[in-house]
């Protein structure tokens, strides 16, 4: 049972990480323009601190998803989008709270990370998956963390190949955000190979 268990939540964990980075950057890049994931893998000084901020926001979401089957939280599918993203939006505002209660002097160079992590986060959707996917409060917290930790696997090797993607070398047609997408693509098609 136990070993099962790990299966379909690897499986799980490497088919949403693998979705989350071709939603996030096609929603992120042609509707607002930024993509976290664009943005941390060309400035390798943002990587950590964008992967960091957004595991805290896949865990927190986690334990939320948890929460909100715990306390039997059933609103019609059609409104479901909305409540997840409200329920991101007050662990953004709680993270900001914190950020600002604790962090003291480092607040201003953080904060850009909790801004990013967060809209991100929604996007990628860790709540739904979690609430559809996952019992106990283990499972939950697993899923939201390995989330986050997929994210960050996806942007350090979106990184390592960013400047060969956007170079000279690459036709014109491709070069950029067509070849960014091919790849991401590639590796989706790669790790659900895997997955099973």
């Amino acid at each position: 049972m136990v070993k099962n268990m790990d299966n379909s939540l690897t499986g799980g964990f490497l088919l949403s990480a693998a979705a989350a980075v071709l939603t996030e950057n096609a929603v992120f890049s042609r509707a607002f323009g930024v993509s976290t994931m664009i943005t941390a893998a060309k400035n390798k000084r943002n990587l950590i601190g964008t992967c960091l901020g957004v595991m805290w926001f896949t865990l927190c979401a986690g334990a939320a998803g948890r929460l909100m089957k715990v306390w039997g939280v059933q609103a019609d599918r059609a409104f479901m989008p909305l409540l997840y993203a409200a329920a991101i939006g007050i662990i953004y505002a709680v993270t900001l709270v914190l950020l600002r209660a604790f962090g003291g002097r480092n607040f201003g160079r953080l904060k850009k990370y909790v801004h990013i992590s967060a809209f991100n986060s929604t996007v990628m959707g860790t709540i739904f998956l979690s609430v559809s996917r996952c019992e106990s409060l283990s499972e939950f917290l697993f899923f939201g963390l390995s989330s986050g930790a997929g994210f960050g696997l996806a942007a350090i090797m979106l990184s390592g190949v960013y400047g060969h993607l956007c170079s000279e070398k690459v036709p014109a047609a491709f070069r950029g955000f067509p070849a960014i997408m091919l790849y991401t693509g590639l590796i989706a098609m790669a790790v659900y190979g895997i997955g099973g």
